[in-house]
Protein backbone atom coordinates (compact mmCIF):
# COMPACT_ATOMS: atom_id res chain seq x y z
CA UNK A 1 0.00 0.00 0.00
CA UNK A 2 1.10 3.51 -0.18
CA UNK A 3 -0.77 6.42 1.44
CA UNK A 4 1.55 8.78 1.79
CA UNK A 5 4.78 9.66 0.47
CA UNK A 6 8.06 11.77 0.65
CA UNK A 7 9.62 13.88 -2.03
CA UNK A 8 11.79 16.00 -0.12
CA UNK A 9 15.11 15.29 -0.94
CA UNK A 10 13.87 15.41 -4.73
CA UNK A 11 15.50 18.49 -7.20
CA UNK A 12 14.28 18.68 -10.79
CA UNK A 13 18.22 18.52 -11.84
CA UNK A 14 18.38 14.94 -9.98
CA UNK A 15 14.97 14.02 -11.89
CA UNK A 16 16.30 15.14 -15.10
CA UNK A 17 19.63 13.46 -14.85
CA UNK A 18 17.94 10.29 -14.05
CA UNK A 19 15.16 10.27 -16.66
CA UNK A 20 18.51 11.54 -19.19
CA UNK A 21 20.09 8.26 -18.48
CA UNK A 22 17.14 6.53 -19.80
CA UNK A 23 18.80 7.38 -23.36
CA UNK A 24 15.61 10.31 -23.79
CA UNK A 25 15.31 13.60 -23.14
CA UNK A 26 12.94 15.93 -20.80
CA UNK A 27 10.91 18.13 -23.36
CA UNK A 28 8.70 19.76 -20.99
CA UNK A 29 9.94 23.01 -19.28
CA UNK A 30 11.89 23.00 -15.22
CA UNK A 31 8.72 22.45 -12.47
CA UNK A 32 8.83 24.10 -9.26
CA UNK A 33 9.78 21.13 -6.63
CA UNK A 34 8.76 22.55 -3.23
CA UNK A 35 9.78 19.77 -0.99
CA UNK A 36 7.40 17.68 0.89
CA UNK A 37 7.68 15.02 3.32
CA UNK A 38 4.01 13.89 3.99
CA UNK A 39 2.60 14.02 0.18
CA UNK A 40 -1.42 13.07 0.63
CA UNK A 41 -3.67 12.13 -1.83
CA UNK A 42 -5.39 14.77 -4.13
CA UNK A 43 -2.13 16.93 -4.34
CA UNK A 44 -0.56 17.35 -7.66
CA UNK A 45 2.59 15.50 -7.47
CA UNK A 46 5.02 14.79 -10.26
CA UNK A 47 4.59 12.09 -12.98
CA UNK A 48 7.19 11.03 -15.80
CA UNK A 49 6.03 9.38 -19.20
CA UNK A 50 7.29 9.17 -22.74
CA UNK A 51 5.91 10.89 -25.47
CA UNK A 52 7.16 10.92 -29.13
CA UNK A 53 10.42 12.96 -28.69
CA UNK A 54 10.92 12.23 -25.25
CA UNK A 55 10.05 12.37 -21.52
CA UNK A 56 6.92 14.60 -20.61
CA UNK A 57 7.36 15.35 -16.62
CA UNK A 58 3.72 16.68 -15.28
CA UNK A 59 2.66 17.60 -12.44
CA UNK A 60 -1.15 15.44 -11.60
CA UNK A 61 -3.62 14.88 -9.38
CA UNK A 62 -3.03 11.81 -7.12
CA UNK A 63 -5.70 9.98 -7.04
CA UNK A 64 -6.83 8.80 -10.86
CA UNK A 65 -10.04 10.14 -12.39
CA UNK A 66 -10.75 8.35 -15.50
CA UNK A 67 -11.83 9.68 -18.90
CA UNK A 68 -15.39 8.88 -18.87
CA UNK A 69 -15.99 11.26 -15.68
CA UNK A 70 -16.20 14.27 -18.25
CA UNK A 71 -18.31 16.59 -17.43
CA UNK A 72 -18.83 15.40 -14.52
CA UNK A 73 -18.01 17.95 -11.27
CA UNK A 74 -14.76 16.80 -9.03
CA UNK A 75 -15.93 18.04 -6.14
CA UNK A 76 -19.60 18.38 -4.38
CA UNK A 77 -21.58 21.09 -6.03
CA UNK A 78 -23.45 21.95 -3.05
CA UNK A 79 -22.43 20.33 0.60
CA UNK A 80 -23.70 16.81 0.93
CA UNK A 81 -25.44 16.33 -2.62
CA UNK A 82 -22.90 13.68 -3.78
CA UNK A 83 -22.45 14.48 -7.27
CA UNK A 84 -18.41 14.56 -7.03
CA UNK A 85 -16.18 11.87 -7.36
CA UNK A 86 -15.64 9.60 -4.50
CA UNK A 87 -13.84 6.93 -5.37
CA UNK A 88 -10.79 6.59 -3.65
CA UNK A 89 -7.82 5.71 -6.22
CA UNK A 90 -4.31 6.97 -5.16
CA UNK A 91 -3.34 3.10 -5.40
CA UNK A 92 -4.40 0.45 -7.55
CA UNK A 93 -3.77 -3.07 -7.34
CA UNK A 94 -1.90 -4.95 -9.66
CA UNK A 95 -4.04 -8.00 -9.66
CA UNK A 96 -6.63 -6.75 -11.80
CA UNK A 97 -5.66 -3.36 -12.96
CA UNK A 98 -6.13 -4.63 -16.12
CA UNK A 99 -9.85 -5.41 -15.89
CA UNK A 100 -11.15 -2.46 -13.36
CA UNK A 101 -14.04 -0.30 -15.02
CA UNK A 102 -11.78 2.40 -13.17
CA UNK A 103 -8.75 1.55 -14.46
CA UNK A 104 -8.26 -0.75 -17.44
CA UNK A 105 -8.65 2.36 -20.26
CA UNK A 106 -5.20 3.61 -18.58
CA UNK A 107 -3.55 0.42 -17.76
CA UNK A 108 -3.76 -0.31 -21.03
CA UNK A 109 -2.50 2.88 -22.90
CA UNK A 110 -1.10 5.68 -20.46
CA UNK A 111 1.70 4.47 -18.22
CA UNK A 112 3.72 6.57 -16.28
CA UNK A 113 6.39 6.73 -13.69
CA UNK A 114 6.59 8.85 -10.49
CA UNK A 115 9.33 9.97 -8.69
CA UNK A 116 9.50 9.75 -4.43
CA UNK A 117 12.50 10.12 -1.70
CA UNK A 118 10.54 7.69 0.48
CA UNK A 119 7.13 5.95 1.32
CA UNK A 120 5.18 5.59 4.54
CA UNK A 121 2.94 3.04 6.34
CA UNK A 122 1.76 3.04 9.90
CA UNK A 123 1.78 -0.38 12.43
CA UNK A 124 0.04 -0.53 15.80
CA UNK A 125 -3.62 -0.26 17.12
CA UNK A 126 -5.95 2.96 16.08
CA UNK A 127 -4.50 5.69 18.51
CA UNK A 128 -1.22 4.68 19.11
CA UNK A 129 0.06 4.32 15.19
CA UNK A 130 3.81 4.03 14.34
CA UNK A 131 4.83 5.42 10.97
CA UNK A 132 7.98 3.98 9.37
CA UNK A 133 9.02 5.26 6.30
CA UNK A 134 11.02 3.83 3.58
CA UNK A 135 13.96 4.81 1.40
CA UNK A 136 16.64 3.04 -0.41
CA UNK A 137 19.61 1.83 0.83
CA UNK A 138 21.14 3.75 -1.79
CA UNK A 139 19.69 6.84 -1.69
CA UNK A 140 18.66 7.27 -4.71
CA UNK A 141 15.24 8.49 -5.80
CA UNK A 142 12.51 5.61 -5.79
CA UNK A 143 9.95 5.37 -8.85
CA UNK A 144 6.71 3.84 -8.46
CA UNK A 145 5.20 2.30 -11.40
CA UNK A 146 1.44 4.87 -12.22
CA UNK A 147 -1.04 5.05 -14.81
CA UNK A 148 -2.72 8.29 -15.37
CA UNK A 149 -5.60 9.71 -17.27
CA UNK A 150 -6.92 13.47 -18.28
CA UNK A 151 -10.27 14.57 -17.66
CA UNK A 152 -12.76 17.89 -17.74
CA UNK A 153 -14.55 18.55 -14.82
CA UNK A 154 -16.96 22.00 -14.66
CA UNK A 155 -15.40 23.17 -11.40
CA UNK A 156 -11.40 22.67 -12.53
CA UNK A 157 -11.27 22.03 -15.84
CA UNK A 158 -9.34 19.65 -17.39
CA UNK A 159 -6.74 17.78 -15.92
CA UNK A 160 -4.69 15.24 -15.69
CA UNK A 161 -4.64 12.02 -12.14
CA UNK A 162 -2.75 9.12 -11.77
CA UNK A 163 -2.35 6.54 -9.40
CA UNK A 164 0.45 3.80 -8.16
CA UNK A 165 0.26 0.17 -8.43
CA UNK A 166 0.65 -1.86 -5.42
CA UNK A 167 1.37 -5.74 -5.45
CA UNK A 168 0.89 -8.43 -2.23
CA UNK A 169 4.37 -7.61 -0.48
CA UNK A 170 7.18 -9.87 0.36
CA UNK A 171 11.01 -9.90 2.91
CA UNK A 172 10.50 -7.95 6.05
CA UNK A 173 8.16 -5.30 3.94
CA UNK A 174 5.78 -7.84 5.34
CA UNK A 175 6.44 -7.15 8.62
CA UNK A 176 4.65 -3.69 7.85
CA UNK A 177 2.31 -4.31 5.45
CA UNK A 178 0.78 -6.97 3.09
CA UNK A 179 0.83 -4.50 0.61
CA UNK A 180 3.73 -2.68 -1.31
CA UNK A 181 4.04 -0.59 -4.27
CA UNK A 182 5.24 -1.16 -7.61
CA UNK A 183 8.69 0.14 -7.47
CA UNK A 184 10.66 0.28 -10.90
CA UNK A 185 14.38 0.25 -11.44
CA UNK A 186 15.70 2.36 -14.30
CA UNK A 187 16.26 -0.67 -16.68
CA UNK A 188 12.73 -1.76 -16.43
CA UNK A 189 10.97 1.48 -17.42
CA UNK A 190 10.91 0.65 -21.15
CA UNK A 191 8.82 -2.68 -20.15
CA UNK A 192 6.76 -1.03 -17.51
CA UNK A 193 5.75 2.28 -20.25
CA UNK A 194 5.27 -0.30 -23.84
CA UNK A 195 1.79 -1.39 -23.35
CA UNK A 196 2.40 -4.19 -25.32
CA UNK A 197 5.06 -5.90 -22.82
CA UNK A 198 3.75 -7.86 -20.09
CA UNK A 199 4.09 -6.05 -16.77
CA UNK A 200 3.77 -9.57 -14.60
CA UNK A 201 7.40 -10.03 -13.80
CA UNK A 202 7.62 -6.71 -12.36
CA UNK A 203 4.72 -7.02 -10.00
CA UNK A 204 6.54 -9.86 -8.56
CA UNK A 205 10.16 -8.09 -7.60
CA UNK A 206 9.30 -6.45 -4.66
CA UNK A 207 13.10 -6.92 -3.88
CA UNK A 208 12.97 -5.68 0.10
CA UNK A 209 16.96 -5.68 0.09
CA UNK A 210 16.15 -2.49 -1.89
CA UNK A 211 15.18 -0.48 1.04
CA UNK A 212 16.32 0.38 4.40
CA UNK A 213 14.59 -1.49 6.85
CA UNK A 214 13.20 1.42 9.63
CA UNK A 215 15.03 1.96 13.38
Amino acid sequence: MCGRFDTSHLTWADIHDQLALFGKSVTTPALNLPPNDDVRPTTEQITARLGDDGWIVEKMRWGLVPFWRNGKPLKDTEKGKGDGFKLTTFNARCEGVDSSATFKGAFSRRRCIVPASAWFEWTGAAGAKVKHRFARADGRAIWFAGIWDRCAAPDVGEFGSFTILTGASSGWLSDYHDRAPVILEPDEWGAWLDPAQDPQPLFEAVRSERFERPA
